[in-house]
């Protein structure tokens, strides 16, 4: 298994903002935003991926507004920006116009993170998903045309692929989504795609494949890196589906939010999808033993189950496009990803 290059030696714990090159990377993106944007929406601010990025945001002196409803999303996850008065956190939801509006007139551009993230339960309640994912998306793209917002970043995801037979899947690649979820990612970039081509605003969708990092739950819906990880820490055998030797390309939380901070500086007006990974294949079977080494714990072999219906084998990302249009790339080395993340898991996970 490859890694990314980064220093391995070099423990920063759970704040990636210690390590200088993060740092300087960071702030060089946040830096080039403040001279566009003074004010940002960041919908499911609260959440994982969404409290990343409005720290890095609050780094460069932005002022953020946060929209989450709080049903995934833990203020906790921002108690360091208490006395920030450039953090303005508003309770709501996406599905409300009226609360999206109040809040868009407000700024002038949005990062939108709000959703419903498991591909599992969108298959157990498709209705709440497309609700939120698509209706969610329209009510944001909405917002930007009435405000004349000119930037909106949305969160999509690698699952608009589906069953694909690539070794690294470019953004070309056929769409065919296989959950729910998938299907409510692919339809908000479609939306996108409209409101650009209809009302010439200019969204962006990044297609982020398996992200993974501090803050990050550990319930049935999470990724399996969550879930190894609060197995171990509780003693718990886990399981693998399949013979574990299907891959994935994981993406720690800070370089994910680091690319939405760049999607916001990409000057084209045309709306455009950018795989957002590290472009690094990992075996489910590596990244277990993996996990095992950094916590420095002998593990019992997973259980092997069969392996589930519609289960993706490959899943890696073609990072080209990202290099070349938002000039990023990913910098935390998976091991060195895994540390920060476990470091904050001293005691089982609710």
């Amino acid at each position: 298994m490859k890694n990314q290059s980064i220093p391995p030696s070099e423990n920063y714990g759970n704040d990636y903002r210690r390590n200088p090159h993060c740092s300087q990377l960071i702030q060089r993106a946040v830096n080039k935003v403040h001279g566009s944007y003074d004010k940002v929406l960041v919908t499911g601010g609260l959440g994982f991926i969404g409290s990343h990025t409005v720290d890095q945001l609050l780094s460069g002196d932005i002022k953020t507004w946060v929209l989450d409803n709080t049903s995934t999303g833990s203020k906790s996850n921002l108690a360091g920006h208490k006395r920030n008065r450039n953090l303005h956190i508003i309770r709501g939801n996406v599905c409300n116009q009226r609360s999206v509006d109040k809040i868009a007139a407000k700024v002038d551009a949005i990062i939108h993170l709000a959703a419903v993230v498991s591909p599992v339960m969108s298959v157990e309640r498709p209705d709440i998903t497309n609700a939120v994912n698509v209706g969610g998306t329209v009510n944001l793209l909405r917002a930007a045309v009435k405000h004349d917002i000119d930037r909106i970043v949305l969160a999509s995801s690698s699952s608009v692929y589906g069953k694909v037979q690539y070794r690294r899947i470019p953004e070309s690649a056929p769409t065919n989504p296989i959950t729910p979820y998938g299907a409510s990612k692919l339809a908000g970039e479609t939306y996108a795609r409209a409101f650009w081509a209809t009302y010439r605003i200019s969204p962006i969708s990044l297609r982020y494949f398996n992200v993974y990092g501090e803050r990050q739950k550990n319930n049935p819906y999470s990724g399996v890196i969550a879930i190894f990880a609060g197995n171990i820490l509780q003693n718990k055998r886990n399981r693998i589906f399949g013979d574990g030797e299907q891959t994935r390309d994981f993406i720690h939380v800070s370089d994910v939010a680091r690319a939405n901070i760049c999607a916001m500086e990409y000057k084209d007006s045309k709306a455009n999808e950018i795989n957002i990974g590290t472009g690094i294949p990992t075996s489910i079977n590596e990244l277990h033993a993996l996990i095992a080494d950094v916590m420095k714990t002998k593990v019992d072999e997973p259980f092997k189950k069969p392996e589930r219906t519609g289960d993706i084998r490959e899943s890696c990302a073609d990072v080209r496009r990202a290099r070349s249009l938002l000039r990023f790339q990913a910098k935390v080395d998976l091991k060195i990803g895994l540390g920060r993340l476990i470091k904050t898991r001293q005691s089982p996970i609710e």
